[in-house]
């Protein structure tokens, strides 16, 4: 005859097999989550490492690329006081190459030649904005900047030959030795910076 410890156990051993009682599963540990942002700006989404890790290496870019505009943009401005330079200045190598640089320092030797300089305001940057999608010459970042100099005004012999113009375009920029530069810009004169 069996003990009572004997069918108590036989009875929960029974119980157990009829609702199925297994040892708890392990919880499964959560999988990372990441969240990204379009390249062009809006709402958040679920992405892969992957993607969340392009994203920041496109946002790291866009960084640099925004520095090294607003370091180019501060070296023009004092250029254009300055009245030209004849030959590109420590600055200028940092921050642009090729086509761009061509074009920059033409227009410096134009300044040097016919005694022009700037005075009055700086030219205002009104807008740095990414162009994701764009590329040109083998550009790697774009960025559309709207800047209004029309404050500044350009003087020769003392006398005001013209004020700055409002001007919006669109810069590239490619990686050279150790970091980005302009490579080339395309725009020109509008009305203004609003939308």
């Amino acid at each position: 005859m069996p003990t009572l410890s004997g069918r108590l156990a036989s009875i929960i051993v029974a119980a157990c097999l009829l609702t199925g009682c297994q040892p708890p599963a392990p919880t499964p540990s959560p999988l990372p989550s990441y969240r990204c942002t379009p390249e062009a700006g809006g709402a958040e989404f679920d992405c892969s490492q992957k993607q969340y890790d392009d994203m920041v290496a496109k946002d790291k870019l866009y960084a640099e690329a925004e520095a090294v505009y607003r370091k180019f943009l501060a070296e023009d401005i004092r250029i254009m006081r300055a009245g030209g330079v004849d030959t590109p200045t420590s600055v200028l190598l940092e921050t642009t190459s090729g086509a761009f640089l061509d074009d920059v320092m033409s227009e410096y030797t134009d300044m040097r030649s016919i005694g022009l300089h700037a005075e009055g305001s700086d030219p205002v940057l009104v807008a740095l904005v990414r162009q994701p999608g764009l590329s040109k010459g083998g550009s790697t970042v774009v960025l559309a900047s709207c800047i209004d100099s029309t404050a500044t005004a350009f003087v020769s012999h003392g006398k005001v030959q013209k004020h700055g113009p409002v001007a919006r375009d669109t810069v590239y920029f490619a990686p050279a030795e150790s970091s980005l530069r302009i490579i080339g810009a395309d725009g020109g004169k509008v009305t203004s910076c609003g939308s």
